[in-house]
């Protein structure tokens, strides 16, 4: 979030401002910014105290949009679009919460779901038309084991079950593990994390 320096002009005028006044101004500011919006929302109203609830909210939304894909699957590209889509759900659930624990557990969740619900389907696809989910599929991969590596030795055992179902989806992709092996992951530290 983006912090304003006040002048000392600036810090004058607001303070002369009467509390009805000085609300009216911040009701203005925060009307043209739905970011910080939610994120007063968050700290302020809620307490700081619905995290795990909006988790929840935003696992539920990537797992019923998965599922309603399904029935009009079209290719890795339309996937991916829709991947991308849900990336934003995580991405504005982080920005609100700053919930680190819910980045990599949502993120884990949006991989793992597309490959058990689209994994048949993407298999037999030739390697020109699905580079580009495949190399989506890595890099993200990627950033998860940096973000993974980042944290505590006993949150890291959380994740060791959804990090091998995904390392496992990975290996048994033939052209997201060749992209994996050009972007260098290693696809064994997944399917054994901390052993």
């Amino acid at each position: 979030m983006a912090r304003i320096k006040l002048t000392d002009d600036l810090k004058k005028a607001i303070s002369g401002l009467s509390p009805t006044q000085k609300d009216k101004l911040l009701y203005r500011l925060i009307a043209g910014n739905p970011p910080l919006a939610h994120k007063l929302i968050f700290e302020l109203l809620e307490g700081g105290n619905t995290q795990d609830d909006r988790r929840a909210v935003a696992a539920a939304e990537i797992t019923n949009a998965l599922a309603d894909h399904k029935a009009h699957y079209h290719s890795p590209g339309i996937l991916l679009l829709l991947l991308r889509d849900l990336s934003g759900v995580i991405n504005r659930h982080v920005s609100t919460t700053r919930d680190k624990y819910g980045e990599v557990e949502l993120n884990l969740l949006l991989l793992n779901e597309a490959f058990e619900l689209f994994g048949d389907k993407i298999r037999p696809v030739n390697y020109q038309r699905s580079h580009t989910f495949n190399q989506y599929v890595v890099k993200r991969a990627l950033k998860l084991l940096t973000l993974i590596e980042k944290m505590h030795e006993d949150m890291r055992l959380d994740f060791k079950t959804d990090l091998k179902k995904l390392g496992k989806h990975i290996a048994t992709q033939p052209t997201t593990m060749m992209v994996a092996k050009d972007l260098a992951l290693d696809v064994n530290w997944l399917l054994k994390p901390g052993d």
